[in-house]
C-alpha cells in the first residue's frame, strides 16, 4: 500500500526545516571550522535540502512518478 500524499507533504516539510536549521547552523555557527561538520554538510544537507524543496515545490509531477496518491 503505497503512503498517502498528505503524510509525504508533512515529512517533506518537516525534513525540509530541519536541513534548513543544519544550513543555518553551518553559516552562523563556529562548528564550521570543524572539516566533519563541512564536509558533512556539503556531502548530505546540502542535496537533501535541494531534493525536498524541489519535491514540495512540484509535488504532484514527483508523486506521479513514484507512483504515490
Amino acid at each position: 500500500m503505497p503512503p498517502c500524499a498528505s503524510r509525504v507533504r508533512v515529512i517533506l516539510r518537516w525534513s525540509h526545516i530541519l536541513l534548513g536549521t543544519e544550513i543555518l547552523c553551518y553559516i552562523y555557527s563556529p562548528f564550521s571550522e570543524y572539516f566533519y561538520f563541512r564536509m558533512f554538510t556539503r556531502i548530505f544537507v546540502a542535496p537533501g535540502l535541494v531534493v525536498s524543496g524541489v519535491w514540495l515545490w512540484k509535488f504532484n509531477q514527483v508523486n506521479k512518478l513514484f507512483g504515490i496518491r
